[in-house]
């Protein structure tokens, strides 16, 4: 996409509040968000699908050499794109922030900042204790989590799990993050902001190699 058309499409949905959103990426460390942000930038027209998610030549927010060095986001790093939905152009100001549980407070200033979060879960690894402390960060500040489960393809290539299986592994994670949104959400939100396959607010993919889907988009 031509960078000029790429701006007039930005300023057209600046123009329009009611087609902002205002989203964060967070998990525990190493579960693919910066994989998945550079994904959708690339998905927007904004990085070549050549370097989307390449440790050396990609990965858009690691902006220090320190995070390139460590291969780990230290700093909250922001950026806009524009994603059309039913034929609109909506102004995606995406926030991705450090998994690491040392920048925690990164996490929590971002949380202050947006509307939602991406919240990440590696389906080797599950639920671990940072992604536990970013689902209580965004419920506390009263941010709306969706799941997206990553690294499917590890499932099948290391694990060579069955369907059977990968569906059982797939259930036990949006059980357990629905156990930890029920503990710390409001109680205006415990059943309003559970996750769930049929209504879209779970993905499945893998960053890496660059492809996800949910049910309300097969």
């Amino acid at each position: 996409m031509a960078k000029k058309e790429m701006i007039e499409r930005i300023k057209d949905a600046m123009n329009n509040p009611e087609r902002i959103r205002n989203v964060a990426t967070s998990s525990h460390v190493h579960h693919g968000k910066t994989s998945l942000t550079d994904n959708l930038m690339g998905g927007a027209g904004m990085l070549s699908e050549k370097v989307v998610g390449d440790v050396k030549t990609g990965m858009f927010t690691w902006f220090d050499q320190q995070e390139r060095e460590r291969q780990l986001t230290i700093y909250g790093a922001n950026v806009s794109m524009v994603h059309e939905y039913e034929g609109k152009d909506y102004l995606i100001n995406l926030v991705d922030t450090p998994g690491h549980v040392d920048f925690g407070g990164d996490v929590t200033r971002a949380m202050r900042a947006v509307d939602g979060t991406i919240v990440l879960v590696c389906g080797v690894e599950g639920i671990m204790p940072q992604t536990e402390t970013v689902f209580r960060q965004a419920l506390r500040e009263r941010v709306k989590p969706i799941l997206f489960i990553n690294k499917i393809d590890r499932l099948i290539k290391e694990l060579k799990l069955t369907p059977e299986s990968m569906q059982e592994r797939f259930t036990k994670i949006i059980q357990d993050v629905n156990l930890l949104i029920q503990k710390y959400v409001e109680d205006e939100y415990k059943n309003k902001w559970l996750v769930n396959v049929a209504d879209g607010s779970v993905a499945f993919g893998s960053a890496t190699k660059k492809w996800a889907i949910s049910i309300p988009y097969m």
